[in-house]
């Protein structure tokens, strides 16, 4: 549901089109023990993906796991998510962006991390429920004006993908 108001958004705004979907990988007795996020251009020019780090960056997209978890005994329910590091890349923006990933449409783009590298440590029987969210670059409104004029599309709206979900047996 929040992918589609996400794409709602970005037709509005003539902005490009661009789906977040999260795939789990390496499942470990049920579970991922990792994920890896997925961005897919759905709409009808070329949309290009800034670097992608599950932490923030001022020139990085950033990817949060997020976790709704249930256990199985009598502990507590929590929730979870975070990040680690990154680094920032001091060129100018319109430099910068030819190194950013292009997608055209229909065409997708992954990267993955291990759920530890995303500050995702729960390992006990359950049920887990997974969700992904991509934040933007923090770029200034110079540097979109810069992209706009080039006529460069990019990533630039929050996304959240759909839910995933799993159980860990006892």
């Amino acid at each position: 549901m929040l992918v589609l108001l996400s794409l709602a958004i970005s037709a509005q705004t003539g902005a490009p089109i661009v789906e977040l979907r999260i795939a789990p990988s390496e499942l470990v007795n049920g579970v991922p023990d990792a994920i890896s996020f997925v961005f897919v251009n759905a709409g009808d020019r070329e949309v290009r993906i800034p670097p992608v780090s599950p932490c923030l960056g001022r020139h990085s997209g950033t990817v949060v796991l997020r976790l709704e978890f249930s256990p199985a005994g009598p502990q507590g329910a929590g929730k979870g998510g975070g990040c680690g590091g990154s680094i920032d890349h001091p060129p100018g923006i319109l430099e910068e962006v030819k190194s950013w990933k292009r997608l055209k449409p229909g065409e997708s783009f992954a990267v993955s991390y291990k759920r530890v590298a995303l500050s995702n440590f729960e390992q006990g029987p359950g049920a887990y429920e997974f969700w992904g969210e991509y934040h933007p670059p923090k770029l200034t409104a110079e540097e979109i004006g810069l992209l706009q004029r080039a006529d460069i599309g990019f990533a630039s709206q929050s996304l959240t993908s759909t839910p995933l979900r799993f159980k860990r047996p006892n």
